[in-house]
Order: C-alpha cells, then structure tokens, then sequence
C-alpha cells in the first residue's frame, strides 16, 4: 500500500468512489470526512477544514483536499489549502472532478442539474435531520427542467429511492452511466 505519509481532507459525498478507486489503485493514505452538512453552511465548510487540518498536520507529511476550488467557505478554501501547504485539484465543484468540466458543462445545459447517488442521499438525510425542509429543497431544486443522475455503479440508486426523489423534487430525473477514469486522474495528481 502507498501514500500511507498522505491525509485526504475529503467531501463525504465522494466516500464510496474514493474509498473504491484507492482500493483499485492499491493507495492507503489516511482519510478525514468532513460532515455532509459543509454543503449548506459556509462556517460548517470553514469549521470543518480546520478540524481536519488540525487532525491531520501531526501525523501526515502531506495534506490533501478533495473538495471543489469554488465551494462555499468562511474562508476562500484555496487560501486554506496554502496556510497548510496542502494541495488541491484544480476543479470547481465534485462533478467536475468525478466528469471533467467540459462533459459536466454540455451536460448542464437547458437547466438540468448534475447529481451522483450521493447527493440524493445526502438531501434526503439534510432532510430527515431537520437541516433542509421539502420546501427548502423544492426551491433549490425546482427551478431544473431535469435531474441527471450520474451513475459510477459504485453506488447504484434503487427505482424505489429515485421515485422518492422525484416525488420530493418533482422533477425529471434521468440516470447517465459514467466511469470513473476521470477522477481516477484527478486522485492520481492530487496524491503526488
């Protein structure tokens, strides 16, 4: 096992890809989840960074962030990746790193919002533990024509879960199957 020296500060919606690709790979750094709940609070994001830094600083040689340059923190999240000499990828948001920015922004097009099985779940859970009401998610998600489901088949989404989505939402969502050589690429030169 390599990058054993290497600690991932990791947004939690890439655990199964991540957690799949290093296996694939045979890399074993070391992992800190940040908690779902950075994708709605900017302070949560802010809050949650520093902890895994603070974690992570004493026992790795090197520190690493799987979050998008352009997510929403208290703190610009490229100048937190520098007071820590760490590194990030060069990507936007998660799919951009899952897809590439290119495919993610033909994709986006005529109002259709890109998503992965892990984001439903995480909305639903937002949901459940009182951090985002139906209608909260009504509003953030109603004004899509379509919800593209990307689909790595790592974390495969049941017909009962995306009726609940759509039901939720009340959208059109589609399942587009993609692989994971993109980010396979993205993982590869963030752990260099």
């Amino acid at each position: 096992m390599k990058n054993r020296d290497t600690c991932i500060i990791a947004c939690p919606i890439f655990r199964n890809e991540l957690e799949y690709v290093l296996k694939e790979l045979n890399l074993a750094p070391k992992i800190n989840y940040m908690h779902y709940t950075i994708h709605n609070d900017p302070l949560k994001m802010d809050e949650q960074l520093q902890e895994g830094i603070k974690n992570t600083s004493t026992t790795c040689k090197k520190i690493r962030f799987l979050v998008g340059r352009h997510c929403k923190s208290n703190k610009d999240i490229k100048e937190v990746v520098k007071d820590c000499s760490g590194k990030i990828p060069e990507a936007q948001n998660c799919i951009d790193m899952l897809i590439g920015n290119e495919l993610a922004e033909k994709l986006q097009k005529n109002r259709t919002s890109l998503m992965t099985p892990a984001w439903i779940r995480m909305i639903n859970q937002s949901i459940q533990d009182g951090h985002w009401s139906v209608t909260d998610a009504r509003l953030s998600l109603g004004w899509y024509d379509k919800i593209l489901i990307l689909d790595t088949k790592v974390e495969p989404l049941n017909d009962e879960l995306i009726m609940e989505f759509y039901d939720l939402t009340q959208v059109e969502i589609d399942i587009l199957p993609v692989d994971l050589e993109h980010f396979k690429i993205v993982l590869h030169d963030l752990l260099q």
